[in-house]
């Protein structure tokens, strides 16, 4: 009996070294399978990863440095940086030749709406840069990654020039690449840039699939290459840098429109401004005051329709207004709600809809608490708190 318990035991450890070394090489498989989708003119290394055991990006300097600390983490969220980031090479020039699209089942009520926000990008992929990308199965939705060809980085392009006080063009370029093939269906609390454009690697383990009960015994919790790059990097045409450029020219207008508002600049500790037209001072109050009730209700009534129709921010810049907002109500009273979920649904569903005034908070009873409430938060008062509608 002890023998054959022994003998048992050694077959499972064979068994298990086995398996242990299939996924060592198919996670090697991987890494070089994203690597091929970086520029081979320059050095793939230095380069920044992440694990689930690191929990902070980490500078590796050659493939096998980080095999070894993807397996240290049991191979569970390996992620490698699209670019050559590093704290020895901060000051570079970058060039945005790989675009990164994120596109969240999470952020889609239905699977027919999440294939199609696909669909299109493939689609705006192809029309607008002649590209056939890769796509990644996540296991929480799709990655797509199309190295393009940009010959000049855009800080050296002339009719870019007058931009550069206001924004690191080639990083910029990144966001907009992502919002516009995506036709603003991606991943709003995705901000691709050089620093943080971590790619997963594909049959590595996605550790929010380990903690969902569904996906862990359906076993589908590996990130899975769904459709592979046709090994062509399109060029940047030039019709694509002037909506580039067009985009650049109305974050300019809102920049200037709202140069004094402290939310803009995501400053909100500055006194508002209780002179600046098209704005409700009430309302530029409440995004300074954290609230412990009615959270749902602001965000739905006043704050979401008043950043997007009154202020016509983009969703993106609305989106972190919002997060800052609940942020910091949640340090005063925990929410009951996922927070990102809850302001992109707001924001898909905000229509043509207009805040809530404060003389429909004060004659409307379905409003009468929250109105009491609003008063002795933020000193509601007709009198002191004057509207201007754009």
């Amino acid at each position: 009996m002890q023998k054959s318990g022994i003998k048992d035991l050694s077959n499972m450890t064979l068994q298990q070294q086995k398996h242990n070394s299939s996924v060592a090489v198919e996670i090697e498989n991987g890494l070089d399978f994203i690597i091929n989708h970086f520029d081979p003119t320059i050095l793939y290394f230095p380069r920044t990863i992440m694990t689930k055991k690191l929990n902070r990006q980490v500078e590796v300097y050659s493939k096998q440095e980080a095999l070894r600390y993807f397996q240290q983490s049991n191979y569970i969220d390996c992620r490698i940086n699209a670019f050559r980031y590093s704290s020895s090479n901060s000051a570079e020039k970058w060039n945005p030749d790989l675009i990164f699209i994120d596109i969240d089942k999470n952020d889609f009520k239905t699977d027919t709406s999440f294939k199609l926000a696909l669909s299109r990008t493939l689609k705006n992929i192809k029309e607008k840069l002649n590209g056939f990308p890769t796509i990644n199965w996540s296991g929480n939705g799709y990655h797509i990654l199309q190295p393009v060809e940009c010959p000049i980085i855009l800080e050296e392009i002339e009719q870019f020039q007058k931009y550069k006080n206001n924004f690191f063009l080639s990083q910029e370029f990144l966001r907009f690449e992502e919002y516009n093939l995506s036709d603003g269906k991606a991943d709003l609390d995705h901000h691709p840039s050089f620093k943080s454009c971590h790619i997963r690697i594909p049959n590595s383990f996605n550790g929010k699939c380990l903690d969902n009960r569904d996906i862990r015994l359906s076993g589908n919790l590996r990130v899975k290459i769904l459709n592979k790059w046709n090994g062509i990097r399109p060029l940047i045409t030039k019709e694509f840098l002037e909506d580039f450029r067009t985009y650049l020219e109305q974050k300019i207008t809102d920049l200037d429109n709202n140069s004094n508002n402290n939310y803009k600049n995501y400053n909100y500790n500055n006194n508002i401004n209780n002179n600046y037209a098209h704005h409700y001072q009430w309302i530029e109050k409440l995004l300074q005051t954290p609230i412990e009730d009615y959270r749902k209700l602001v965000l739905w009534k006043i704050l979401c329709p008043y950043l997007v129709n009154t202020q016509k921010l983009p969703l993106i810049d609305s989106f972190q207004i919002l997060k800052h907002w609940l942020n910091k109500c949640n340090s005063i009273r925990k929410l009951d709600f996922n927070p990102n979920q809850k302001i992109k649904d707001n924001l898909n569903h905000v229509g043509i809809f207009y805040p809530l005034g404060i003389q429909k908070l004060k004659t409307d009873e379905k409003y009468s608490k929250l109105y009491q409430f609003l008063k002795e938060k933020i000193e509601l008062n007709t009198s002191k708190n004057r509207e201007v509608k754009n």
